[in-house]
Protein backbone atom coordinates (compact mmCIF):
# COMPACT_ATOMS: atom_id res chain seq x y z
CA UNK A 1 0.00 0.00 0.00
CA UNK A 2 1.72 3.60 -1.05
CA UNK A 3 2.58 5.74 1.97
CA UNK A 4 -0.09 7.90 1.02
CA UNK A 5 -2.86 5.56 1.35
CA UNK A 6 -1.08 4.47 4.75
CA UNK A 7 -1.28 8.17 6.09
CA UNK A 8 -4.84 8.50 5.51
CA UNK A 9 -5.99 5.49 6.57
CA UNK A 10 -4.05 5.85 10.15
CA UNK A 11 -6.35 9.69 10.02
CA UNK A 12 -8.91 7.85 9.27
CA UNK A 13 -8.84 5.78 12.17
CA UNK A 14 -7.93 8.15 14.47
CA UNK A 15 -10.69 10.78 13.91
CA UNK A 16 -12.57 7.95 14.27
CA UNK A 17 -11.50 7.36 17.82
CA UNK A 18 -12.71 9.39 20.63
CA UNK A 19 -12.98 8.60 24.59
CA UNK A 20 -11.68 5.94 26.49
CA UNK A 21 -10.79 4.46 23.31
CA UNK A 22 -8.14 6.52 21.68
CA UNK A 23 -5.29 6.28 23.28
CA UNK A 24 -5.10 2.27 22.82
CA UNK A 25 -5.74 3.33 19.19
CA UNK A 26 -2.79 5.23 18.69
CA UNK A 27 -0.89 2.99 20.89
CA UNK A 28 -1.60 0.05 18.43
CA UNK A 29 -1.20 1.91 16.03
CA UNK A 30 1.99 3.15 16.91
CA UNK A 31 3.30 -0.45 17.44
CA UNK A 32 2.03 -1.95 14.37
CA UNK A 33 3.41 0.65 12.48
CA UNK A 34 6.82 0.64 13.35
CA UNK A 35 6.73 -3.52 13.77
CA UNK A 36 7.58 -2.94 17.61
CA UNK A 37 7.13 -5.46 20.75
CA UNK A 38 5.76 -2.53 22.50
CA UNK A 39 4.24 0.30 22.44
CA UNK A 40 3.42 3.44 25.31
CA UNK A 41 1.37 6.34 25.13
CA UNK A 42 2.14 8.34 28.81
CA UNK A 43 1.62 11.09 30.77
CA UNK A 44 3.67 13.43 32.78
CA UNK A 45 3.13 12.77 36.66
CA UNK A 46 4.47 14.91 39.28
CA UNK A 47 8.26 14.35 40.76
CA UNK A 48 9.68 13.21 37.52
CA UNK A 49 7.99 10.53 36.94
CA UNK A 50 5.40 9.29 33.85
CA UNK A 51 1.84 7.52 34.17
CA UNK A 52 1.30 5.09 31.29
CA UNK A 53 -2.57 5.77 30.02
CA UNK A 54 -2.47 3.09 27.03
CA UNK A 55 -0.12 -0.14 26.49
CA UNK A 56 -0.11 -2.00 23.04
CA UNK A 57 1.38 -5.42 22.52
CA UNK A 58 0.98 -8.26 20.53
CA UNK A 59 -0.58 -10.35 22.81
CA UNK A 60 -3.22 -7.50 23.97
CA UNK A 61 -3.22 -5.21 26.54
CA UNK A 62 -1.29 -4.57 29.34
CA UNK A 63 -2.25 -2.46 32.61
CA UNK A 64 -1.36 0.80 33.39
CA UNK A 65 1.31 1.90 35.49
CA UNK A 66 3.30 4.67 36.73
CA UNK A 67 7.29 5.04 37.09
CA UNK A 68 10.18 7.13 37.78
CA UNK A 69 11.88 8.58 34.38
CA UNK A 70 15.13 9.15 36.13
CA UNK A 71 18.00 6.69 34.12
CA UNK A 72 15.23 5.94 31.65
CA UNK A 73 15.52 7.04 27.72
CA UNK A 74 12.11 8.73 28.48
CA UNK A 75 13.61 11.52 30.92
CA UNK A 76 15.37 12.90 27.61
CA UNK A 77 12.43 12.88 25.53
CA UNK A 78 10.55 15.12 28.33
CA UNK A 79 13.64 16.94 28.06
CA UNK A 80 12.25 17.85 24.49
CA UNK A 81 14.46 15.25 22.07
CA UNK A 82 13.02 13.24 19.46
CA UNK A 83 14.86 9.89 20.06
CA UNK A 84 15.62 6.59 18.43
CA UNK A 85 18.41 4.76 20.24
CA UNK A 86 20.02 1.25 21.07
CA UNK A 87 19.63 -0.01 24.38
CA UNK A 88 20.55 -3.07 25.75
CA UNK A 89 17.40 -5.25 25.44
CA UNK A 90 17.30 -3.65 21.58
CA UNK A 91 15.48 -0.32 20.46
CA UNK A 92 13.72 2.84 21.71
CA UNK A 93 11.77 5.32 19.98
CA UNK A 94 10.47 8.39 22.00
CA UNK A 95 8.78 11.37 21.23
CA UNK A 96 7.73 14.35 23.26
CA UNK A 97 3.77 15.42 23.41
CA UNK A 98 3.68 19.19 23.61
CA UNK A 99 1.77 21.56 23.75
CA UNK A 100 1.58 25.20 21.80
CA UNK A 101 3.65 26.39 24.50
CA UNK A 102 6.18 23.65 24.47
CA UNK A 103 5.24 22.23 27.56
CA UNK A 104 6.09 18.67 27.62
CA UNK A 105 2.54 16.49 28.48
CA UNK A 106 3.88 13.33 27.98
CA UNK A 107 5.29 11.19 25.42
CA UNK A 108 4.83 8.23 22.87
CA UNK A 109 7.58 5.58 22.77
CA UNK A 110 8.41 2.09 21.25
CA UNK A 111 10.91 -0.66 22.31
CA UNK A 112 12.21 -3.00 19.78
CA UNK A 113 13.64 -6.64 19.77
CA UNK A 114 16.92 -4.94 17.45
CA UNK A 115 18.07 -1.44 16.68
CA UNK A 116 15.85 0.06 13.77
CA UNK A 117 16.28 2.46 11.20
CA UNK A 118 13.03 4.33 10.61
CA UNK A 119 11.50 5.55 6.85
CA UNK A 120 10.82 9.07 6.48
CA UNK A 121 7.08 7.93 5.75
CA UNK A 122 7.17 6.43 9.09
CA UNK A 123 8.69 9.65 11.13
CA UNK A 124 5.72 11.52 9.08
CA UNK A 125 2.93 8.81 10.68
CA UNK A 126 4.50 9.44 14.12
CA UNK A 127 4.64 13.05 14.05
CA UNK A 128 0.89 13.01 13.30
CA UNK A 129 0.25 10.45 15.91
CA UNK A 130 1.99 12.78 18.45
CA UNK A 131 -0.02 16.22 17.27
CA UNK A 132 -3.00 14.29 17.52
CA UNK A 133 -2.42 12.99 21.11
CA UNK A 134 -1.06 15.93 22.63
CA UNK A 135 -3.77 17.55 21.51
CA UNK A 136 -5.97 15.37 23.25
CA UNK A 137 -4.06 15.10 26.58
CA UNK A 138 -4.37 18.80 26.58
CA UNK A 139 -8.39 18.40 26.78
CA UNK A 140 -7.83 16.22 29.02
CA UNK A 141 -5.96 18.44 30.96
CA UNK A 142 -8.18 21.19 30.53
CA UNK A 143 -11.51 19.30 31.54
CA UNK A 144 -9.41 18.32 35.11
CA UNK A 145 -8.57 22.02 35.86
CA UNK A 146 -11.63 23.18 35.80
CA UNK A 147 -12.67 20.69 37.28
CA UNK A 148 -10.74 21.34 39.67
CA UNK A 149 -11.78 24.90 39.94
CA UNK A 150 -15.11 23.54 40.31
CA UNK A 151 -13.77 21.89 43.13
CA UNK A 152 -11.76 25.18 44.60
CA UNK A 153 -15.08 27.38 44.37
CA UNK A 154 -17.11 24.20 46.41
CA UNK A 155 -14.26 23.49 49.13
CA UNK A 156 -14.19 27.22 49.76
CA UNK A 157 -18.27 27.65 50.56
CA UNK A 158 -17.84 24.30 52.61
CA UNK A 159 -14.47 25.84 54.49
CA UNK A 160 -16.59 29.00 55.14
CA UNK A 161 -19.34 27.19 56.49
CA UNK A 162 -17.07 24.59 58.21
CA UNK A 163 -15.66 27.45 60.37
CA UNK A 164 -18.82 27.68 62.07
CA UNK A 165 -19.39 23.84 62.32
CA UNK A 166 -15.94 23.06 63.90
CA UNK A 167 -16.83 25.70 66.42
CA UNK A 168 -20.15 24.34 67.61
CA UNK A 169 -17.97 21.04 68.95
CA UNK A 170 -20.04 20.76 72.01
CA UNK A 171 -20.75 18.63 75.10
CA UNK A 172 -20.16 17.82 78.71
CA UNK A 173 -20.11 14.09 78.05
CA UNK A 174 -16.78 12.23 79.10
CA UNK A 175 -16.59 10.71 76.24
CA UNK A 176 -17.08 13.98 74.60
CA UNK A 177 -13.86 15.58 76.75
CA UNK A 178 -11.98 12.81 75.59
CA UNK A 179 -12.71 13.12 71.83
CA UNK A 180 -11.31 17.19 72.17
CA UNK A 181 -8.58 15.61 74.08
CA UNK A 182 -7.42 13.19 71.28
CA UNK A 183 -7.60 15.82 68.48
CA UNK A 184 -5.54 18.39 70.34
CA UNK A 185 -3.24 15.75 70.78
CA UNK A 186 -3.58 14.42 66.69
CA UNK A 187 -3.60 17.71 65.89
CA UNK A 188 0.26 18.29 67.52
CA UNK A 189 1.48 15.90 65.46
CA UNK A 190 1.96 15.17 61.81
CA UNK A 191 1.04 11.88 61.48
CA UNK A 192 -1.87 10.28 59.77
CA UNK A 193 -5.54 9.60 61.65
CA UNK A 194 -8.01 7.16 60.97
CA UNK A 195 -11.41 8.11 62.16
CA UNK A 196 -13.75 4.96 63.26
CA UNK A 197 -17.03 5.57 64.21
CA UNK A 198 -20.56 5.13 62.98
CA UNK A 199 -22.68 7.09 59.88
CA UNK A 200 -23.62 9.95 61.22
CA UNK A 201 -21.04 10.48 64.44
CA UNK A 202 -19.22 13.71 63.00
CA UNK A 203 -16.15 12.11 61.22
CA UNK A 204 -15.47 14.65 59.27
CA UNK A 205 -16.30 17.27 61.26
CA UNK A 206 -13.50 16.17 63.60
CA UNK A 207 -11.20 15.76 60.51
CA UNK A 208 -11.80 19.39 60.01
CA UNK A 209 -11.27 20.24 63.61
CA UNK A 210 -7.34 18.14 63.76
CA UNK A 211 -6.96 20.24 60.79
CA UNK A 212 -7.99 23.76 62.02
CA UNK A 213 -5.79 22.77 65.08
CA UNK A 214 -3.01 22.42 63.79
CA UNK A 215 -0.29 23.85 61.86
CA UNK A 216 -1.51 23.10 58.33
CA UNK A 217 -4.39 25.60 59.06
CA UNK A 218 -4.41 27.98 56.76
CA UNK A 219 -3.69 25.56 53.70
CA UNK A 220 -6.37 23.40 51.85
CA UNK A 221 -8.70 20.54 53.54
CA UNK A 222 -9.84 18.93 50.58
CA UNK A 223 -12.24 15.74 50.80
CA UNK A 224 -12.09 12.91 48.91
CA UNK A 225 -15.20 11.01 48.78
CA UNK A 226 -14.01 7.19 48.48
CA UNK A 227 -17.36 5.83 48.26
CA UNK A 228 -18.52 7.68 44.89
CA UNK A 229 -15.16 7.43 43.25
CA UNK A 230 -15.18 4.98 39.99
CA UNK A 231 -11.50 3.53 40.01
CA UNK A 232 -10.57 5.14 36.99
CA UNK A 233 -10.94 8.84 38.15
CA UNK A 234 -9.79 7.76 41.33
CA UNK A 235 -6.10 6.60 39.89
CA UNK A 236 -6.08 9.60 37.74
CA UNK A 237 -7.25 12.32 40.30
CA UNK A 238 -5.25 11.48 43.06
CA UNK A 239 -1.97 13.34 42.32
CA UNK A 240 -4.10 16.57 41.24
CA UNK A 241 -5.91 16.04 44.83
CA UNK A 242 -2.18 15.82 46.38
CA UNK A 243 -1.04 18.62 44.29
CA UNK A 244 -4.37 20.77 45.15
CA UNK A 245 -3.60 20.16 48.80
CA UNK A 246 -0.27 21.14 49.44
CA UNK A 247 0.83 21.63 52.83
CA UNK A 248 -2.46 21.26 53.59
CA UNK A 249 -4.78 17.93 54.85
CA UNK A 250 -6.22 15.12 52.48
CA UNK A 251 -9.30 13.31 53.89
CA UNK A 252 -10.45 10.03 52.65
CA UNK A 253 -14.19 10.11 53.49
CA UNK A 254 -15.26 6.16 54.13
CA UNK A 255 -11.91 5.43 52.90
CA UNK A 256 -13.10 1.40 53.18
CA UNK A 257 -15.22 1.92 50.29
CA UNK A 258 -11.85 1.87 47.88
CA UNK A 259 -11.06 -0.21 45.61
CA UNK A 260 -8.20 -2.68 45.93
CA UNK A 261 -6.40 -0.39 42.99
CA UNK A 262 -6.95 2.52 44.77
CA UNK A 263 -6.02 1.13 48.16
CA UNK A 264 -2.55 0.22 46.63
CA UNK A 265 -2.61 3.46 44.51
CA UNK A 266 -2.76 5.30 48.66
CA UNK A 267 -0.48 2.79 49.82
CA UNK A 268 2.56 3.59 47.62
CA UNK A 269 1.54 7.26 48.44
CA UNK A 270 2.27 6.59 52.36
CA UNK A 271 4.77 4.25 51.95
CA UNK A 272 8.45 5.78 53.61
CA UNK A 273 9.43 6.71 50.67
CA UNK A 274 6.54 8.88 49.23
CA UNK A 275 6.43 10.73 52.43
CA UNK A 276 10.05 11.92 51.91
CA UNK A 277 8.54 13.42 48.93
CA UNK A 278 5.24 14.54 50.22
CA UNK A 279 7.95 17.03 52.86
CA UNK A 280 9.52 18.27 49.49
CA UNK A 281 7.54 19.32 47.39
CA UNK A 282 3.49 18.96 45.75
CA UNK A 283 3.24 15.94 47.60
CA UNK A 284 3.47 17.92 51.55
CA UNK A 285 -0.15 16.79 52.77
CA UNK A 286 -1.20 15.32 55.76
CA UNK A 287 -3.39 12.25 55.55
CA UNK A 288 -7.03 12.04 57.29
CA UNK A 289 -9.04 9.06 56.67
CA UNK A 290 -12.80 7.74 58.00
CA UNK A 291 -14.55 5.04 58.26
CA UNK A 292 -17.49 2.98 59.85
CA UNK A 293 -16.61 -0.35 58.42
CA UNK A 294 -14.53 -2.71 60.84
CA UNK A 295 -11.35 -2.38 58.73
CA UNK A 296 -9.32 -4.84 61.20
CA UNK A 297 -11.70 -7.82 60.19
CA UNK A 298 -11.85 -6.81 56.49
CA UNK A 299 -7.56 -6.91 56.70
CA UNK A 300 -7.88 -10.01 58.03
CA UNK A 301 -10.46 -11.34 55.42
CA UNK A 302 -8.13 -9.93 52.07
CA UNK A 303 -10.81 -7.14 51.54
CA UNK A 304 -8.65 -3.79 53.05
CA UNK A 305 -5.34 -3.75 52.81
CA UNK A 306 -3.68 -5.10 56.07
CA UNK A 307 -0.17 -2.70 55.23
CA UNK A 308 -2.44 0.22 54.41
CA UNK A 309 -4.43 0.04 57.61
CA UNK A 310 -0.76 -0.13 59.39
CA UNK A 311 -0.54 3.17 57.41
CA UNK A 312 -3.78 5.23 57.87
CA UNK A 313 -3.64 4.26 62.01
CA UNK A 314 -0.77 6.06 63.06
CA UNK A 315 -3.25 7.84 65.15
CA UNK A 316 -6.88 6.45 65.29
CA UNK A 317 -9.83 8.05 67.24
CA UNK A 318 -13.08 6.13 67.57
CA UNK A 319 -15.99 8.55 67.79
CA UNK A 320 -18.55 7.32 70.02
CA UNK A 321 -22.23 6.89 69.41
CA UNK A 322 -24.41 10.02 70.41
CA UNK A 323 -26.99 7.13 72.37
CA UNK A 324 -23.56 6.04 74.28
CA UNK A 325 -23.63 9.94 75.27
CA UNK A 326 -27.16 11.49 75.78
CA UNK A 327 -25.53 14.28 78.55
CA UNK A 328 -24.87 15.95 75.04
CA UNK A 329 -27.95 16.50 73.50
CA UNK A 330 -29.29 19.39 75.39
CA UNK A 331 -26.24 21.04 74.26
CA UNK A 332 -26.39 20.01 70.59
CA UNK A 333 -30.07 20.70 70.26
CA UNK A 334 -29.16 24.71 71.51
CA UNK A 335 -26.53 24.98 68.81
CA UNK A 336 -28.71 23.25 66.25
CA UNK A 337 -32.06 25.17 67.16
CA UNK A 338 -29.32 28.69 67.28
CA UNK A 339 -27.91 27.97 63.69
CA UNK A 340 -31.21 27.30 62.01
CA UNK A 341 -33.01 29.88 63.77
CA UNK A 342 -30.00 32.61 62.48
CA UNK A 343 -30.70 30.90 58.42
CA UNK A 344 -34.07 31.53 58.56
CA UNK A 345 -33.90 35.02 61.05
CA UNK A 346 -36.61 33.66 63.61
CA UNK A 347 -36.60 33.74 67.27
CA UNK A 348 -36.71 30.83 68.86
CA UNK A 349 -36.41 30.54 72.80
CA UNK A 350 -35.92 27.01 73.16
CA UNK A 351 -37.44 23.59 73.16
CA UNK A 352 -39.88 22.03 75.39
CA UNK A 353 -39.43 19.59 78.16
CA UNK A 354 -41.70 17.25 76.75
CA UNK A 355 -40.05 16.91 73.61
CA UNK A 356 -36.20 17.19 75.21
CA UNK A 357 -37.11 14.00 77.45
CA UNK A 358 -38.33 12.33 73.89
CA UNK A 359 -34.99 13.48 72.21
CA UNK A 360 -33.27 12.01 75.37
CA UNK A 361 -35.06 8.86 75.19
CA UNK A 362 -34.42 8.37 71.52
CA UNK A 363 -32.06 5.77 70.43
CA UNK A 364 -30.83 7.99 67.65
CA UNK A 365 -29.43 5.36 65.00
CA UNK A 366 -28.64 8.10 63.02
CA UNK A 367 -26.64 9.94 65.75
CA UNK A 368 -25.69 13.51 65.37
CA UNK A 369 -26.60 13.96 61.78
CA UNK A 370 -30.18 12.45 62.51
CA UNK A 371 -30.71 14.39 65.41
CA UNK A 372 -29.52 17.96 63.57
CA UNK A 373 -32.19 17.12 60.37
CA UNK A 374 -34.66 16.32 63.35
CA UNK A 375 -34.45 20.02 64.80
CA UNK A 376 -33.92 21.31 61.46
CA UNK A 377 -37.76 19.46 60.28
CA UNK A 378 -39.35 20.80 63.45
CA UNK A 379 -37.24 24.59 63.59
CA UNK A 380 -38.86 24.80 59.35
CA UNK A 381 -42.62 23.40 60.40
CA UNK A 382 -43.34 25.27 63.09
CA UNK A 383 -43.68 28.68 64.30
CA UNK A 384 -44.10 29.17 68.00
CA UNK A 385 -41.05 30.54 70.40
CA UNK A 386 -41.10 26.80 71.76
CA UNK A 387 -40.02 24.11 69.53
CA UNK A 388 -42.08 20.80 69.99
CA UNK A 389 -40.92 17.39 68.68
CA UNK A 390 -43.94 16.03 66.29
CA UNK A 391 -41.91 13.25 64.61
CA UNK A 392 -42.66 9.64 66.05
CA UNK A 393 -38.87 9.02 67.60
CA UNK A 394 -38.87 5.42 68.08
CA UNK A 395 -36.38 3.70 70.38
CA UNK A 396 -35.60 0.41 69.30
CA UNK A 397 -36.69 -2.76 69.77
CA UNK A 398 -37.43 -4.52 73.09
CA UNK A 399 -34.95 -6.63 72.20
CA UNK A 400 -32.53 -4.06 71.14
CA UNK A 401 -32.84 -2.91 74.52
CA UNK A 402 -32.63 -6.05 76.73
CA UNK A 403 -28.80 -6.53 74.51
CA UNK A 404 -27.90 -3.16 76.02
CA UNK A 405 -29.05 -3.90 79.25
CA UNK A 406 -27.77 -6.95 79.30
CA UNK A 407 -24.11 -5.97 77.85
CA UNK A 408 -24.07 -2.99 80.58
CA UNK A 409 -24.88 -5.69 83.53
CA UNK A 410 -21.69 -7.79 82.16
CA UNK A 411 -19.44 -4.70 82.01
CA UNK A 412 -20.05 -2.07 84.41
CA UNK A 413 -17.39 0.14 82.92
CA UNK A 414 -19.14 0.30 79.41
CA UNK A 415 -19.89 3.43 78.06
CA UNK A 416 -23.27 1.21 76.70
CA UNK A 417 -24.33 1.99 80.13
CA UNK A 418 -25.24 5.82 79.15
CA UNK A 419 -27.38 3.98 76.89
CA UNK A 420 -30.09 2.57 79.16
CA UNK A 421 -31.79 5.74 80.20
CA UNK A 422 -35.31 7.27 79.23
CA UNK A 423 -36.92 3.93 78.26
CA UNK A 424 -35.35 1.69 81.02
CA UNK A 425 -37.95 0.99 84.41
CA UNK A 426 -36.09 1.65 87.16
CA UNK A 427 -38.20 0.17 89.61
CA UNK A 428 -38.35 -3.10 87.23
CA UNK A 429 -34.82 -3.89 87.62
CA UNK A 430 -33.64 -2.94 91.20
CA UNK A 431 -33.11 -6.59 91.75
CA UNK A 432 -31.59 -7.34 88.53
CA UNK A 433 -28.19 -7.02 89.27
CA UNK A 434 -28.65 -3.47 87.14
CA UNK A 435 -29.35 -1.00 90.45
CA UNK A 436 -25.28 -0.49 90.48
CA UNK A 437 -25.22 0.68 86.87
CA UNK A 438 -28.70 3.03 87.46
CA UNK A 439 -27.17 4.70 90.67
CA UNK A 440 -23.85 5.58 89.05
CA UNK A 441 -24.89 7.20 86.30
CA UNK A 442 -27.70 8.89 87.92
CA UNK A 443 -25.12 10.38 90.34
CA UNK A 444 -22.61 11.68 87.57
CA UNK A 445 -25.48 13.46 85.63
CA UNK A 446 -26.25 14.84 89.04
CA UNK A 447 -22.67 16.03 89.56
CA UNK A 448 -22.85 17.34 85.94
CA UNK A 449 -25.82 19.64 86.84
CA UNK A 450 -24.48 20.26 90.47
CA UNK A 451 -27.21 18.60 91.79
CA UNK A 452 -30.04 20.93 90.26
CA UNK A 453 -33.18 18.35 89.22
CA UNK A 454 -35.69 20.49 87.35
CA UNK A 455 -35.46 23.19 84.54
CA UNK A 456 -33.67 23.13 80.94
CA UNK A 457 -30.24 22.40 82.89
CA UNK A 458 -31.52 20.14 85.49
CA UNK A 459 -30.53 16.21 85.54
CA UNK A 460 -34.33 15.15 85.32
CA UNK A 461 -34.66 16.95 81.77
CA UNK A 462 -31.09 15.21 81.03
CA UNK A 463 -32.50 11.66 82.20
CA UNK A 464 -35.94 11.91 80.20
CA UNK A 465 -37.39 11.87 83.45
CA UNK A 466 -40.09 14.23 85.22
CA UNK A 467 -38.22 15.75 88.50
CA UNK A 468 -40.66 14.03 90.89
CA UNK A 469 -40.06 10.32 89.16
CA UNK A 470 -36.05 11.13 89.35
CA UNK A 471 -36.87 11.65 93.36
CA UNK A 472 -38.48 8.82 93.84
CA UNK A 473 -35.93 7.12 91.58
CA UNK A 474 -32.84 8.53 94.01
CA UNK A 475 -34.69 7.61 97.01
CA UNK A 476 -34.62 4.29 96.14
CA UNK A 477 -31.28 3.88 94.85
CA UNK A 478 -30.45 6.01 98.17
CA UNK A 479 -28.69 8.79 96.07
CA UNK A 480 -28.62 11.85 98.42
CA UNK A 481 -26.41 14.94 97.92
CA UNK A 482 -25.90 14.94 102.27
CA UNK A 483 -23.90 11.54 101.09
CA UNK A 484 -22.24 13.53 98.53
CA UNK A 485 -20.58 17.20 100.53
CA UNK A 486 -17.97 17.23 97.71
CA UNK A 487 -20.17 18.40 95.40
CA UNK A 488 -20.48 21.67 93.92
CA UNK A 489 -23.06 24.24 95.00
Amino acid sequence: MPPDENLRLLAASLARASGEDFFPVLAEHLGTMLGAREASICEAAPARRARTIAIWRPGGAVPNFEYDIAGTPCARVYAGEHLLVEIDSGGYFGMPLAAQDGAVLGHLCAWFESSIQMSVEQRAACYLLANRAAAELRLIHVKRERAMLRAQRRQLRAEMTALHDVQELVGSSAAHHRLLDDVRRVAASSGTVLLSGEPGTGKELIARAIHAAGARAEKPFTRFDCAQLLVEAGLASLPQMFGFSAGGTLFFDEVGCLAPAMQARLLEALRPSATEKRGAGPFDVRIVASTHLDLPAAARSGVFEAELLRELSACAIELTPLRARVEDIPALVDVFIRKQARRLGRRIDGIEPDSMAALMRHGWPGNVRELARVIEHAVVTQHGPLLKILADLKSGSPAERAALIAAAAVDPASTIRTALIGNVDFDDTLNTGLHAVQREHILRVLKATRWVIEGNSGAALRLGLKPATLRHRMKKLGISRAQNPQASL
